[in-house]
């Protein structure tokens, strides 16, 4: 990573993109956090107070975008699109339509229109999409959220086709399951509506969720260590056994 690289995090008051913060800060990158609660990004920032910023915005309202494209006065060299909401637990046909708007305002519509908003700060950026599984397999219940993450994924290939952007680079990532908040709201869910729910107890319970530390380190590595052709020739899945050894043994030694 270059000297003074500056990095925006979208959700990063919390979870992966809290997690992500922290530890581009520790390796010395000027950090932007954007989200609705103050309270949590001023957590996300304590003891990285010199290295990262906070930015109260909402990326789903066009005078949030605006607000964060005023605060961020300098070019970008990474914009990480982390925010996200699961919205309600039900089927399709019963979803009201407010609330699948705001899924789709948030998770889809955000990420659009801030990539347009801070246009002229990302030419020769990196641009990734926190992606999911959910954006290729549908999961009952889950519907307006499958949607919006498969959107999300097509936006991501848009992008690379279009080469709209002078110079960026897109990638999309697949974090798997992992310990947020999200997966929090997952279980306090109903049975009734969500069939599977007794999975998502399981993975908990068994220790089977992934620490937002560790995606951390992965999106770290893959911001910072891949060529620009690999970069965005395909999404990353932290699972994918072709590279985890890379970006573990190269991580942990940025630890040291």
């Amino acid at each position: 990573m270059k000297v003074n690289s500056r990095i925006l995090i979208t959700g990063g008051g919390s979870g992966i993109g809290r997690a992500t913060a922290r530890y581009f800060a520790k390796q010395g990158a000027g950090v932007y956090i954007v989200g609705r609660r103050r309270e949590k990004l001023e957590e996300t920032a304590k003891d990285y107070k010199n290295r990262i910023t906070v930015i109260q915005a909402d990326i789903s309202d066009e005078s949030g975008r605006e607000h964060i494209a005023h605060v961020v006065d300098r070019p970008l060299q990474m914009l990480l699109h982390n925010a996200a909401i699961l919205g309600p637990i039900t089927d399709l046909t019963s979803i009201p339509e407010k609330e699948w708007q705001q899924v789709q305002n948030i998770n889809v519509n955000g990420p659009l229109f801030l990539t347009q908003a801070l246009a002229d700060r990302l030419h020769h950026a990196r641009i990734m999409h926190v992606s999911s599984g959910a954006a290729h397999y549908p999961i009952a219940s889950w519907g307006a959220y499958c949607v919006s993450k498969a959107a999300l994924f097509m936006m991501y290939r848009m992008f690379r086709e279009e080469h709209s952007l002078p110079g960026a680079l897109f990638a999309s990532l697949r974090p798997g399951i992992v310990d947020t908040e999200m997966q929090a709201h997952i279980r306090s869910g109903d049975t009734a509506r969500f069939p599977h729910l007794h999975r998502f107890h399981e993975f908990y319970k068994n220790g089977a969720l992934t620490a937002p530390e560790e995606v951390a380190r992965f999106i770290y590595w893959v911001f910072t260590a891949t060529d620009d052709a690999l970069f965005e020739a395909e999404e990353w899945d932290i699972r994918d056994e072709r590279y985890s050894r890379k970006w573990r043994a190269a991580t942990n030694e940025s630890e040291v």
